[in-house]
């Protein structure tokens, strides 16, 4: 009687085992999110194509949303398991008394303890590339009025129309209302909205100013000016993956494929494939597939 129990027992373990292991094993849904950016979208492209290349499992993509709010939110509902991110999001009101720094190194390791303690999520080191924000004027008028620096556009300014994202004219410490407290100056009139009508904008003769993106390919192809950030306003905004614990500690195939992707893109090679898809018009799922071919990353 002793040893049908232990066999039974022995056996009821093992089924229990063979369980545990094929919920991990099997094939499974997962959803990445992204914002409105090209290269996050690039981003969460790739992790979809190298996911799916490499496991059983599938890859629902979810992009487009407004801003980093969204995004956390529901990561929080347990709604989006892995998301492209930036390291400068930390100063963006999500913590009191965060000390404001431009050191990248220091601002990747904010992001990675603050966000990993309050959403339960890994932070991966950058993916390689920095997306920060930037002043740009067309490059005639800073030739023309001897515009090098963000200062020098104060005498200017009460006359100029900024566009920008919509995430970035309500922040407040790195957004429009740090920025006026940091250089002493607002535009005559500042407009949110989609980046792509920012830049065709500027193009027109409608906009005067944008918060260009430093990877954008737009700032080459629209003949625009870059201004130092000679106050260092700006925080850096590396890029990098995050997902949640739940996935890094129950799928470490995944967790795997993330930690591959750090340090692959660098910020020329980020600008080149967004050039394939905002000046080229290609597919991100093209575009992406493309890069990963290249590199051999893929089976």
């Amino acid at each position: 009687m002793k040893m049908r129990h232990l066999v039974i027992t022995i056996v009821a373990a093992f089924l229990l085992l063979i369980a545990g292991c094929s919920s991990n094993s099997g094939s499974e849904n997962f959803t990445v999110a992204a914002a409105t950016s090209t290269d996050a979208k690039i981003n969460v492209q790739i992790v979809k194509s190298l996911i799916e290349d490499k496991t059983d499992h599938t890859v629902e993509i979810v992009e487009d949303l407004p801003a980093s709010p969204q995004i956390f939110a529901g990561i929080e509902r347990s709604e989006f398991d892995i998301a492209s991110l930036y390291s400068g999001e930390v100063y963006n009101n999500y913590f009191d008394d965060v000390e404001y720094t431009t050191d990248q190194e220091e601002t990747l390791k904010k992001a990675q303890t603050l966000f990993g303690e309050e959403y339960d999520i890994k932070w991966y080191d950058s993916i390689g590339f920095i997306n920060n924000y930037s002043i740009a004027v067309k490059e005639n008028f800073a030739q023309k009025n001897n515009v090098d620096t963000i200062t020098d556009l104060k005498e200017y300014a009460g006359e100029l129309t900024l566009g920008t994202d919509n995430a970035w004219i309500e922040r407040e410490n790195d957004g429009y209302e740090g920025f006026q407290e940091t250089y002493g100056f607002k535009f005559a009139d500042a407009r949110g909205m989609d980046v792509s009508l920012m830049y065709e904008g500027i193009a027109s003769g409608e906009l005067d100013v944008v918060t260009a993106y430093t990877v954008d390919p737009q700032i080459i192809e629209r003949n625009l000016k870059v201004l130092e950030d000679d106050k260092q306003f700006f925080p850096p905004y590396e890029s990098s993956l995050v997902a949640t614990n739940e996935v890094v500690e129950n799928y470490p195939k995944i967790n795997e494929i993330l930690e591959s992707l750090v340090g692959t893109i660098s910020t020329e090679q980020m600008t080149d494939l967004m050039h394939k898809v905002n000046i080229g018009g290609q597919e991100i799922q093209d575009v992406a597939t493309g890069y990963l071919q290249e590199q051999g990353m893929l089976d």
